[in-house]
């Protein structure tokens, strides 16, 4: 059975199908190729990567704002209020790195290039 494949996926086309009725990107083939169906399964880790990376930065997001808040009350009160290592400052410019973590950033969504959090 003929198949016609492009970017996206693939359709089981009719034996008489021609290759004159293929849109612009596809590709008439008898059987689809391993190299396709390894791109899939990329494309589809690379999907799942990049909603767990989604997942993390909301869930640091709110870690952040629990962070600052501690060290806000620590300052108010002269009390150690359970703030992690970092500086206010180190921690603000932390959350604009955790914000800017999504699809078109450098490196995502590979987890191990994520930002670093304050020391």
């Amino acid at each position: 059975m003929p198949y016609v494949i492009n970017a996206t996926g693939w359709n089981s086309v009719s034996d008489d199908f021609q290759e004159s009725e293929l849109s612009e990107g596809e590709t008439l083939v008898s059987e689809i190729p391993q190299w396709f169906y390894e791109r899939l399964a990329a494309a589809e880790e690379q999907a799942l990567l990049m909603v767990a990376e989604n997942a993390w930065r909301e869930q640091e997001i709110g870690s952040i704002a629990n962070q600052l808040m501690a060290l806000e009350e620590s300052e108010a009160t002269g009390e150690a209020a359970g703030a992690l290592p970092g500086t206010r400052s180190q921690w603000l410019s932390y959350r604009t790195k955790v914000r800017a973590w999504k699809e078109g950033a450098e490196g995502f969504p590979d987890s191990a290039q994520r930002p670093a959090r304050p020391e």
